[in-house]
């Protein structure tokens, strides 16, 4: 995944302008940032899914509600070849609160060489960001990149060496599970104290992401649904249905 430069929050600043202001659906034991399923968009479409905002870095994007047929619902479909995309939204969430952030993926492919620790060759199949915005200067927000790796072991911590606020947290890696739905559960406020050594701010936003344009190679994935939850985390299930370090840019995150 690559790296985001402080410029990002000025761009989602513009998002927020166009993005639909508190529009996730809170309820008594969570949040739904996002469930694809319920998306008025028709079943195959490119569409944007309602209150996300595209952004591509590299290449061309490939993003696409799509029928899952063994879930008999819609999800969000992510394609890369040689390029980098996200797909980014407006959220205000007190993890206090909400502490649990929830979210259901799938990867069949991924790019083939990618390594997170080496510049050359930092991509991956799927990645989702928390963003903690600190007012009033966008350039010291912080992030948080749960990811899905091809080469680094799971667990591990990674910091951006260009922008020390920009942490990933490799929650799968390689080839185990590929194909399967997975939901997984992190505490955000314990990863957050983990991370930068504090209680997490608010949450500000959520970008979902794809990226294999340093391995010049192809990937895959798909999301379902995300969620801020109250509860406890609990172990990540396989569900089983068969089948970021560049220069900154001034004005634009920066995918070279």
């Amino acid at each position: 995944m690559k790296y985001f430069p402080p410029a990002i929050f000025a761009v989602a600043a513009i998002f927020a302008a166009i993005l639909l202001l508190g529009s996730a659906s809170a309820q008594a034991e969570k949040i739904v940032v996002t469930d694809f399923a319920l998306n008025s968009a028709q079943k195959n479409s490119k569409q944007l899914p309602n209150g996300w905002a595209l952004k591509v870095w590299h290449g061309r994007a490939d993003v696409q509600l799509i029928q899952d047929e063994n879930r008999h619902a819609k999800v969000l479909r992510m394609r890369s070849e040689k390029a980098s995309v996200s797909i980014y939204r407006e959220v205000k969430i007190d993890p206090k609160k909400f502490p649990v952030l929830s979210w259901k993926w799938k990867v069949t492919k991924l790019p083939k060489g990618a390594d997170a620790r080496n510049v050359e060759s930092d991509d991956q199949a799927a990645g989702i960001y928390v963003v903690f915005p600190r007012f009033p200067s966008f350039i010291n927000s912080q992030l948080i990149g749960y990811v899905w790796e091809t080469s680094v072991p799971e667990g591990t911590i990674l910091r951006s060496r260009k922008n020390p606020m920009v942490h990933y947290i490799v929650v799968r890696s390689g080839v185990d599970n590929l194909e399967k739905w997975i939901t997984e559960k992190r505490n955000v406020m314990d990863d957050y104290r983990k991370v930068f050594g504090s209680e997490a701010p608010k949450v500000g936003g959520i970008a979902l992401m794809i990226d294999t344009d340093d391995t010049l190679t192809n990937a895959e994935s798909y999301f379902a649904s995300v969620e801020f939850k109250g509860d406890a985390p609990r172990v990540s299930v396989a569900e089983d249905y068969v089948h970021f370090a560049k220069a900154a840019d001034p004005i634009a995150w920066t995918y070279e």
